[in-house]
């Protein structure tokens, strides 16, 4: 699963009840969360909700921006939720189209399920730059992205005997945008020989699959630009044979919980087999 929790915008208590409705109901092996939130203290969301969940938890703590807001009470980060111990391999800043390193990051995790089930694999949790305006610096994002990812992938003569790397975040574009098609291969991928597949697509699916919504009362009604697929869950590629399958792929949350909409964002699941 991934899904963009919406910090701690309006009744965020209400909503993270809501929030943690929606995750007990899906049961995600692995969930990858955005503006997920860290108090100026230490505690976090994601520990929170790996705690009343049974899970386990890795955040991009380190990323939090009290070092240059010392007063501000919270901050938000991706975080990651797992079944099985999850280890945190790297969280690491993306620069925007100049160069300069943003507040936006991908957080590299590896997930130590038992070997009985299939062993470890890695996954990423992302945040890219909002505003239709901005592109470039998307596109500057997911350069990065693929980068760091294609590192933690292994060797390019290798990686067709490993697991591919799910990936899972608000990437703020659409199918058909210059950062979205560099990551997928519809154009030159940012990675020689380095892609991802969209498993929303990948799963057949032929709806829109809008992830912010007009359908959703979160959304302003006077939104510049609502309804659009802004959310994904993506496998990385080349790949071993057999593991990766997308078997399925939908939206969650797309409801309230006793009156409260979780999110102004719905979240995304995939059945990727691993």
């Amino acid at each position: 699963m991934t899904w963009n929790l919406q910090g701690r915008i309006g009744d965020w208590r209400a909503r993270e009840a809501a929030i943690v409705h929606h995750l007990r109901h899906e049961s995600p092996d692995v969930a990858m969360l955005q503006e997920s939130w860290i108090e100026n203290g230490g505690e976090t969301q994601a520990e929170r909700f790996a705690e009343s969940l049974g899970m386990h938890a890795a955040t991009a703590a380190e990323l939090a921006g009290f070092d240059r807001y010392p007063d501000a009470p919270y901050w938000v980060i991706n975080s990651i939720l797992s079944r099985w111990p999850v280890e945190l391999i790297q969280a690491v800043p993306l620069p925007d189209e100049h160069g300069t390193p943003t507040w936006r990051h991908v957080l590299i995790a590896a997930i130590h399920r038992p070997e009985s089930l299939g062993g470890s694999f890695r996954v990423a949790g992302t945040h890219l730059e909002h505003g239709l305006h901005c592109s470039a610096t998307r596109d500057a994002q997911a350069r990065a992205l693929a980068a760091a990812l294609a590192e933690a992938a292994g060797p390019a003569e290798r990686r067709r005997e490993l697991p591919p790397i799910v990936l899972g975040g608000d990437l703020n574009a659409v199918p058909w945008s210059d950062e979205v098609r560099r990551l997928t291969g519809a154009s030159t991928p940012a990675v020689k020989d380095f892609v991802f597949v969209d498993a929303w697509d990948a799963a057949g699916n032929e709806s829109r699959g809008d992830t912010w919504s007009s359908k959703n009362p979160r959304v302003p009604a006077r939104a510049v630009h609502p309804n659009r697929r802004l959310d994904y869950v993506m496998v990385s590629w080349p790949r071993a044979k057999g593991v990766g399958t997308i078997g399925s792929c939908f939206l969650a949350a797309t409801e309230p919980v006793n009156g409260v909409w979780a999110s102004d964002h719905f979240a995304v699941c995939a059945e990727v087999d691993l």
